[in-house]
């Protein structure tokens, strides 16, 4: 099915782009950002999002996301409708058709999601050029490029639109999600969460490491919340094999998630989406960095104001990769091997120690205000 839905989209897009005008409309009646990323990139669109509402924010907006990720968007963040988007489901699509045409789309990754706007009639379509293969590009009307300097990808998602950039996030700016269905804290303790899993075991730190800091954490007087992801969960059973915290397991959703984090002290995670997650409700995040980069996936300029902070180890040597969403990018270092690709598979974790966690911790305004709530 996959294949034959690529094959209408393909041939949608050609005559489209034969039989059509393509517009680049100074007040665009709908717009659209297209794509099929992963939660953490997903949410990391929020500047984009508001950029594209303070300069057209009479339009109608809409935004791809996976099935899973709806209703984190339930109440409209920066006026955007959320359409559910499975590239294998053919009603997933005739959906967004309906909802079309539109008169200006953003491509956001991927420039793949370009021949699908084009096939669903977009009249302008809006990427960073240089993807690969370069088949992929063909549908763009505007291709930009990513920044020179080093510079977070959601705050380079943001200068697609021309003009000015948004100002800096503030606490409750998406709108909380109505959440039915809560996780039942059963202490009332202050408490912080930590995050183990990752869509990469790459990026997971070991569990020694995770005992150490959690046992620190418990003698400071706090209760200690630990969650995975969906399939993960052997993970908690690693870091805590005597059941000394609460665990919390993969098949909690996005919005029990969110009610835990946002009445939690800190978030102490591995560089995955729930640590993007928190950026959301405003709750402190301490992110360990491995594989990925703190200076594309870090803080940036829009997440400023939010209290965070990104622990590493700088220049480990393998974190030698120049490529972003499959760019060149000069001032990249960062590794996007798999686990069959890397030679050390997790020395860029396993070099972060808890002493260092905990230290950075100690030494900052991030724990004194952890301590005092």
């Amino acid at each position: 099915m996959r294949g034959l839905i690529r094959l209408i989209i393909i041939l949608l897009a050609i005559v489209q782009s034969i039989f059509f005008w393509k517009i680049k409309k100074s007040v665009p009646k709908k717009i659209l950002i297209a794509h099929d990323l992963l939660l953490g990139d997903t949410l990391l669109l929020a500047p984009l999002m508001k950029r594209i509402h303070e300069k057209y924010p009479d339009a109608k907006k809409f935004i791809l996301v996976k099935p899973g990720f709806i209703p984190l968007f339930a109440n409209t963040p920066y006026g955007f409708k959320a359409l559910s988007f499975n590239p294998k489901i053919f009603l997933d699509i005739w959906k967004i058709f309906s909802f079309g045409p539109y008169d200006l789309t953003y491509i956001a990754g991927d420039n793949r999601y370009s021949w699908l706007a084009r096939a669903i009639g977009a009249r302008w379509i809006v990427g960073i050029g240089e993807d690969n293969p370069k088949w992929k590009n063909l549908m763009l009307d505007e291709a930009k490029s990513f920044d020179l300097n080093p510079a977070t990808w959601a705050d380079m998602m943001a200068r697609l639109v021309d003009g000015k950039e948004p100002g800096p996030y503030k606490k409750n700016e998406w709108p909380r999600p109505h959440i039915k269905k809560t996780l039942s804290l059963s202490s009332s303790k202050s408490y912080v969460v930590c995050h183990l899993g990752a869509s990469n075991p790459l990026k997971f730190w070991p569990a020694e490491s995770w005992k150490v800091l959690i046992d620190k954490l418990k003698h400071k007087g706090f209760e200690i919340f630990i969650s995975v992801g969906p399939g993960e969960e052997y993970l908690l059973r690693e870091a805590d094999p005597d059941s000394k915290c609460q665990h919390i397991s993969g098949t909690y959703s996005l919005l029990e998630m969110w009610y835990l984090i946002e009445r939690a002290n800190l978030l102490i995670s591995v560089d995955t989406g729930i640590a993007h997650l928190a950026k959301l409700s405003n709750t402190p995040i301490v992110t360990l960095f491995g594989p990925g980069s703190p200076a594309t996936h870090g803080v940036g300029n829009f997440w400023k104001l939010n209290p965070h902070m990104n622990i590493t180890v700088s220049s480990f040597p393998c974190r030698d990769q120049k490529i972003l969403f499959r760019r060149n990018v000069q001032w990249v270092k960062r590794c996007g091997r798999g686990v069959k690709e890397c030679r050390t598979p997790g020395a860029c974790m396993e070099a972060i120690a808890p002493k260092q966690v905990l230290n950075t911790l100690l030494n900052s305004n991030l724990f004194s205000g952890l301590m005092e709530g």
